[in-house]
């Protein structure tokens, strides 16, 4: 059974201090110590995802499974909180918002939807921002024990996880980094959404290990690569592979003798042969590893080895 330690508790309920006073006063007795995702829909009732409903918080700062008692999200709320996670610096975080998430202190993502300003057949900014979504990170001290000794069957195994999303992909990646580099194998990270290690003053909120280096919030094509020629690394791990330059950094990896950790978004590899960068990339994995959330999220339906 995974319990949560003191210090994710903690984590978890300073993510209530990025709401605007408006939204925390309500919020202060709610447990969120399951909890996955806080959405904020303008003119909607404010909702907490938990593993098994969403719940509505009430004028009372209690849950309900009710819609009609839960408070509204408005303008004012969405724009307050957008205020204080960009630290009144929208165009800090320009590049963030254009691609749709901010990633905060913690390695909490932040989704935006709103309206897209385009240059061209590209999205430059998001603006008049109606709904945030908050995915709160999750640390989970031995989610990976059940796939480690596949993944490090002689040797480290290239391996690609798969799942939709919310599937916990990040977390099982984040305990494989963890039990890897506590075996001693210099394990190279290349983080490009500040989830994974959620560096902060150059340390992770979270248990990475020992033998672990982190290159941040950077394409992750150019961070493999250059972990790779800096770090002399033994595997190089990322989240969310999808691109034809992250195909040509994963060949280039691999060719040099160096293993990859990676996930991407798919129900199966049907659906990820559907897509052209993954024909040419999954080639190149040993195992797949397909999550789901039938018995909660993080649950491993199937490790194939190829």
């Amino acid at each position: 059974m995974y319990i949560a330690t003191n210090e994710e508790i903690t984590m978890r309920n300073n993510i209530i201090t990025l709401f605007p006073v408006s939204l925390r006063r309500y919020m202060y007795n709610i447990n969120l110590n399951e909890a996955e995702e806080i959405r904020l829909i303008q003119g909607r009732p404010v909702f907490i995802r938990y593993p098994d409903a969403d719940y509505y918080i009430t004028e009372r700062g209690m849950l309900s499974l009710e819609e009609k008692s839960g408070i509204k999200a408005s303008k004012k709320h969405i724009d307050e909180l957008l205020e204080r996670i960009t630290k009144s610096s929208l165009y800090s975080v320009k590049d963030e918002i254009k691609n749709g998430y901010v990633t905060v202190d913690g390695g909490h993502r932040i989704g935006i939807a709103g309206t897209a300003v385009t240059d061209g057949d590209d999205v430059s900014f998001i603006k008049n921002i109606s709904a945030m979504n908050i995915r709160i990170a999750t640390e989970v001290i031995g989610a990976s024990d059940c796939v480690i000794d596949s993944i490090l069957k002689e040797g480290i195994k290239n391996t690609l996880i798969i799942s939709p999303p919310g599937c916990g992909k990040t977390t099982l990646l984040r305990d494989v980094v963890r039990s890897i580099s506590y075996r001693n194998y210099s394990v190279a990270v290349a983080d490009e959404r500040c989830e994974i290690a959620a560096m902060h003053n150059g340390e992770s909120a979270f248990d990475i290990g020992g033998h672990t280096t982190v290159f941040e919030n950077c394409p992750k094509a150019y961070a493999m690569t250059t972990l790779l020629r800096s770090m002399s690394p033994d595997v190089i791990v990322t989240d969310e592979l999808g691109t034809d330059n992250d195909a040509d950094a994963v060949s280039k990896i691999i060719n040099s003798g160096v293993s990859v950790i990676a996930t991407a978004h798919a129900r199966d590899t049907k659906q990820l042969l559907n897509r052209k960068s993954f024909r040419k990339m999954l080639p190149m994995f040993d195992i797949i590893i397909t999550l789901s959330k039938r018995n909660g999220a993080g649950t491993v339906e199937r490790v194939e080895e190829l």
